[in-house]
């Protein structure tokens, strides 16, 4: 299959160009300049010059391709620039003239405070302020379904692995300061996924052509303060971990803060009819191999 990817040198992005090519894909990525031309490049795919905010320049090369992941997100640019590449995805799908996949990836932070398990079918009550705009995309992408346009939405969770992610923040903290640094009182849970394994979600919709809302988690939902006890221990630091008030994190880190703080236990009811399912460890389980990849 073609398939066209925004993000194609990001956290999440470059694993998805990797488990695509590993796949026996043919992978094009978006490109800014001849740095991440290289970049893109290394990875297996083929670059193509453009950026978030100007896709719709890229229309027919986009309608040239089975599946489109948009898998970018320029926090300068804001929910506008994400909005269009939605925008000229779904457009470029129409053009297609053939079934054509769209896959967008939005976040379990639009779940808000979950206490019990969601799944996808969950209702988006109470989303994070720092994502409140996502869901009207999410809606945006899905509505859009017809006999050739096969829209995905895929929500990630706390994405770790290698040496970028949130939860390497514990692993910073604990080998620079003596303690894993957690917002909030380290009581609420989230939602984990190694970054490997979500990428294997969006290859399998990807190939099956799936539609609707996959939640890319491991399941396992500890809560912070356990896994940032891991992620000590890994660190050699024996289990401490240093509480960071909320208030405090609020000063620094603005609605990121409240988001990092929220309690959420997030499954995948609908990985498996993709024929997906996690290989790694849970965190705090998989801690010290997820140290190795950060230090390494």
């Amino acid at each position: 299959m073609k398939v066209f990817v925004t993000g194609a040198t990001g956290y999440v992005g470059g694993a998805i160009v990797q488990a695509l090519v590993r796949g026996g894909h043919e992978v094009t990525g978006l490109s800014r300049d001849g740095e991440k031309d290289g970049m893109v490049a290394r990875l297996g795919a083929r670059p193509v010059r453009g950026a978030l905010g100007e896709l719709r320049a890229l229309s027919r090369q986009m309608s040239e391709h089975d599946a489109l992941v948009h898998a970018a997100m320029d926090y300068g640019l804001g929910p506008p620039a994400d909005l269009e590449a939605i925008e000229a995805m779904l457009a470029a799908a129409g053009e297609a003239g053939r079934p054509l996949t769209v896959v967008y990836t939005s976040g379990v932070w639009v779940l808000g405070e979950t206490r019990t398990a969601a799944s996808e079918g969950a209702p988006l009550l109470r989303p994070a302020a720092a994502v409140v705009w996502r869901p009207p995309h999410e809606r945006r992408v899905l509505e859009a379904a017809t006999d050739r346009i096969h829209p995905a939405v895929v929500r990630p969770g706390m994405v770790y692995g290698e040496k970028r992610g949130l939860v390497n923040r514990w692993f910073e903290t604990a080998a620079r300061d003596g303690a894993a640094a957690v917002v909030g009182t380290g009581a609420n849970r989230w939602p984990l996924v190694h970054r490997e394994d979500l990428a294997e979600l969006y290859r399998a919709i990807v190939e099956r052509g799936a539609r609707g809302i996959f939640h890319g988690v491991d399941g396992a939902s500890p809560t912070t303060g356990e896994a940032a006890a891991a992620a000590s221990r890994a660190a050699g630091r024996g289990g401490a971990v240093k509480l960071v008030p909320l208030d405090e994190a609020r000063r620094s880190m603005g609605p990121m803060a409240d988001a990092l703080a929220m309690d959420q236990v997030v499954v995948s009811a609908r990985g498996a009819e993709v024929g997906w399912a996690p290989r790694h460890p849970p965190f705090v389980q998989g801690a010290e191999a997820a140290y190795r990849e950060w230090s390494g």
